[in-house]
């Protein structure tokens, strides 16, 4: 995983939701961030998945 590039995409996505989210309470601020997240995490722990398993040859 290249964490320059990752990290970058997170600044974006801050900077890009920063209008948005602060006339926002925190809570709803929070559940909005870990619904974005989802889909991120979830790539991030398919990768990893494959990198575990073994190749089959």
């Amino acid at each position: 995983m290249n964490e320059a590039k990752t990290m970058r995409r997170l600044h974006i996505i801050r900077e890009n939701n920063y209008e948005r989210m602060k006339n926002l309470s925190f809570k709803m601020q929070i559940e909005i961030i870990r619904t974005e997240a989802e889909p991120i995490k979830k790539r991030l722990l398919d990768r990893m998945k494959k990198r575990e398993l073994p190749a089959l040859d």
